[in-house]
């Protein structure tokens, strides 16, 4: 079951506008929002991901595509899709709604997808906008609240890493290289006697 936003959507009676209203009101605001330069016109990638955005909204009003399905419908990135589709949030024209749903595997609720609507007066248009902010506001403060998290772990393994104790072989003052069966050789053996001591080594190892 998905968990809606506990935030009300902009149009209450979306679902009681007709399906081709809400297209045609879509379609005369990107236009107005072309001719006035708040979106951009010379981006073609963008005017087919709105041509097609729209048209997969679903009979009953219901309107929630992956940007990837946006993106292969228009024949563009998704990245293109997700850049067209905030620059319509951005302007006021949709109300994008968060959707929600329980991962039993992972035991919290985690985000699949996003509710789209058509915003249809000029005072939903600047609810929208304010909307919008605060969402990005929210989303930006749980990114640096995570960055932050992340850093303070780094921080505290480099602290437990630097104060462990040396082990045997990082400890300069122990000879790990002491053959335990052995006698020292003494510093005044003739060269032959070097020779022998050596050869005796690398049989025993």
């Amino acid at each position: 079951m998905f968990v809606r936003s506990r935030i009300p959507p902009v149009c209450h009676e979306q679902n009681k506008t007709p399906r081709d209203k809400l297209k045609s009101l879509f379609k005369s605001g990107v236009e107005a929002a072309l001719m006035t330069g708040e979106l951009p016109s010379r981006n073609h990638g963008w005017k087919s991901v709105f041509d097609k955005f729209i048209d997969l909204m679903g009979p009953d009003g219901s309107w929630f595509p992956s940007h990837a399905k946006v993106a292969e419908k228009a024949g563009v990135s998704e990245r293109t899709a997700w850049a067209a589709i905030n620059a319509l949030e951005s302007i006021g024209l949709i109300r994008v709604e968060a959707r929600y749903l329980y991962d039993a595997e992972k035991g919290k609720t985690v985000r699949t997808s996003n509710l789209y609507e058509v915003v249809v007066t000029k005072a939903q248009r600047a609810v929208a906008i304010l909307a919008r902010a605060a969402r990005k506001a929210k989303e930006a403060a749980k990114r640096q609240w995570a960055a932050a998290s992340r850093s303070s772990m780094v921080e505290w393994g480099r602290r437990v890493i630097h104060h462990l104790p040396a082990t045997a072989a990082e400890d300069p003052q122990l000879n790990i290289f002491k053959r335990e069966n052995q006698a020292e050789p003494s510093r005044n053996w003739s060269h032959n006697e070097w020779i022998e001591y050596c050869q005796t080594g690398n049989q025993t190892t």
